[in-house]
């Protein structure tokens, strides 16, 4: 249980750390893009949002009762909700790359999500050895892609500077 909650702080952490970065390395102009109907600052902004849902549900995290398997389902079900509404954002043409490694590296969060919650529970020690390696996995997969983004969108606004 103890490591059900080591896991849960460190995927929070991390989608807050590279969200932050996101958010952080934006500037705040005000340009439409005509590709789509969003502007660079709503984007912005739809980063910076998602960066502090997760830090809100990062510090709920914080008061979880170890020993309450239902407890930590729930957030971490809560979890996917502002990842999958990120996920669906049409983002203006020039954030469309970095957008896409976000995307990517949400969608692997939310996998890290669906296995961790499978092996709340789990007493096979094999089966929890192959789902923490597949974590594993997932989570540097997660990393790396929303790194990636975070530095095509701050590469994307160097570009117009």
């Amino acid at each position: 249980k103890n490591g059900m909650v080591k896991r849960l702080s460190a995927l929070l952490l991390a989608a807050a750390m590279v969200f932050s970065l996101a958010a952080c390395g934006a500037d705040s102009k005000q340009e439409e893009d005509t590709a789509s109907g969003m502007t660079k600052e709503e984007y912005q902004q739809a980063v910076q949002t998602l960066s502090t849902e997760i830090s809100e549900i990062q510090d709920r995290a914080s008061e979880i009762d170890g020993t309450d398997p239902e407890q930590a389902k729930d957030l971490l079900d809560e979890l996917k909700t502002p990842l999958q509404d990120f996920m669906a954002i049409d983002p203006p043409e020039s954030y469309a790359a970095g957008h896409e490694k976000l995307q990517s590296g949400c969608q692997s969060l939310i996998e890290y999500i669906d296995l961790l919650v499978d092996t709340i529970g789990e007493t096979d020690q094999t089966a929890l050895q192959e789902s923490s390696e597949q974590m594993q996995t997932l989570m540097e997969s997660a990393v790396a892609d929303l790194q990636e983004g975070a530095q095509l969108l701050d590469d994307a606004d160097s570009q117009e500077e």
